[in-house]
């Protein structure tokens, strides 16, 4: 105890001791606590002010974010629209464009193809342009306007190959006929020598009038496509072969022919029967548009300065513009000809004559009125084409045309020579003068020697001589006709 009693001031000191340090602790705890809360109080509000900061700062931003996302949404939207609504003009516009082609096409193929077609048959024919005239200077008019050419190309070639393909069995054809007509004409001719009763003459007359028509017209259709006449005569004198081209005529006897030559002028011999294929022509032409019991058509022969003309007007019912141009085109030295083109029925007779015209260098003008209200046909024949014939180593037929020649003047001796060097004007003396050997020989031959019977006959001497015959007789058979119905 006693122990106990010395130390316990000494304890009693550390305790209160003690109890300061913790008391001062405690306070200086509850300082660093109140403090540490100030603090804390302090960062927090710092905290919260930042937060606060920040939370404006994103808020802003997002709201800037969205503002700009929302212009840009609106941009897009705005174009997205304006894109749409181009698409949807675009649209319209190439569904109005492709109605326009469809109806284009339409009317090309409904309307413009067939006047196409007309157009290349019938030259007056108007080809319409496009329906719509704002098409027409553009790539879709270009287009249609190839098109029609390639269409009219076609057309062409394919006419003319089948035209070729025509005209060459027509060729052939008449070829055959043609010569089965010459072998008529021939037995024909033949029987005329070997019977002599009238009847059978004048039978034999109207046969061979018959087959001469008709010869006319097959050789006709000959030239057309291209064949030679069919004959090779001799040179000849221009009126000789205007008689013959009278007579292979129906209506032969309406024609009136007279000459105002005063010199024998003659066609060499490849002219001869092209020309009279072409007066056959035109004269056939005059007789059948001039009406029965009219003035009988008038030819006339002519020598100009640069070769000769033959002159046949008409008194008919004359041409109208149409078929005056018509007739110009297929006289025309630079028309290519196609049958399609002669309409339906064929008008053939032209075109048969500017067959030759372009074969032969004539020229073949009907494009004025005649005197009588008719058609003016005028058939010129080059100077490189004529000539002097030798009246007499070969004179004309008797049926011909007289010339008019004025009178030589009188001689005790005259011979042919002089005879025929006094008769022509100045400017036809220089045609030139062909003379015939065999005939020459026939003629200075002495008027003694007896020419015995006529065996070498050729058979153009026949069918002169026959020609003229059958002429003289159906002239004297109208005639009697004519004097009996008149009481003469």
């Amino acid at each position: 105890m006693t122990y106990i009693s010395e130390a316990g001031p000494w304890v009693l000191a550390l305790a209160i001791v003690a109890v300061a340090l913790a008391v001062g602790l405690l306070l200086r705890s509850r300082r660093s606590i109140t403090m540490l809360r100030a603090e804390a109080r302090t960062a927090a509000q710092a905290a919260a002010g930042n937060y606060q900061a920040l939370e404006a700062k994103a808020r802003s931003e997002v709201q800037a974010a969205s503002q700009s996302s929302e212009a840009r949404f609106q941009s897009m939207e705005a174009t997205l629209l304006a894109e749409a609504q181009g698409a949807e003009r675009a649209r319209l516009a190439a569904e109005q464009q492709c109605g326009q082609v469809v109806r284009e096409l339409a009317y090309l193929v409904d309307t413009r193809l067939p006047a196409l077609v007309t157009h290349l048959r019938h030259r007056h024919v108007p080809v319409p342009g496009t329906q719509d005239p704002a098409l027409a200077h553009t790539d879709v008019g270009t287009l249609l306007g190839r098109v029609l050419n390639q269409v009219a190309q076609i057309v062409v070639d394919t006419e003319e190959r089948v035209d070729a393909g025509a005209q060459a069995v027509l060729r052939d054809t008449t070829a055959d006929i043609q010569t089965k007509s010459y072998r008529l004409q021939e037995m024909i001719e033949e029987a005329q020598f070997a019977f002599d009763d009238p009847e059978i003459a004048k039978r034999l007359v109207a046969m061979d009038r018959t087959n001469e028509e008709n010869l006319r017209q097959i050789q006709a259709t000959g030239v057309l496509c291209g064949a030679w006449p069919g004959l090779t005569r001799d040179d000849s004198h221009l009126g000789d072969i205007v008689a013959g081209a009278q007579s292979r005529i129906p209506g032969y006897q309406r024609v009136q022919v007279t000459s105002q030559l005063s010199d024998p002028v003659g066609v060499v011999a490849r002219a001869v029967e092209p020309l009279a294929v072409i007066v056959a022509e035109l004269l056939a032409n005059a007789v059948h548009h001039t009406p029965q019991g009219t003035r009988a058509v008038d030819v006339s022969l002519h020598q100009v300065q640069a070769g000769a003309c033959v002159v046949i007007d008409d008194p008919g019912v004359g041409m109208t513009d149409e078929e005056r141009e018509f007739a110009a085109r297929m006289l025309s030295s630079q028309q290519s000809l196609l049958l399609t083109q002669l309409g339906d029925p064929p008008r053939a007779g032209f075109a048969t004559i500017g067959r030759l015209v372009r074969q032969f260098g004539f020229t073949v003008t009907v494009d004025k009125p005649s005197s009588y209200g008719g058609v003016r046909a005028v058939v010129f024949i080059p100077d490189h084409l004529l000539m002097l014939m030798d009246e007499v180593a070969q004179p004309m037929s008797a049926m011909s045309p007289a010339l008019r020649k004025p009178e030589p003047p009188r001689q005790e001796n005259p011979t042919p020579s002089a005879s025929a060097a006094s008769a022509g004007p100045v400017g036809a003396s220089e045609l030139p003068r062909r003379r015939r050997q065999r005939a020459a020989q026939e003629t200075d031959r002495p008027a003694q020697q007896d020419p015995g019977p006529a065996t070498a006959m050729t058979p153009d001497q026949a069918a002169q001589t026959w020609g003229a015959w059958q002429s003289g007789t159906v002239r004297g058979v109208e005639d009697a006709q004519t004097d009996q119905e008149e009481g003469m």
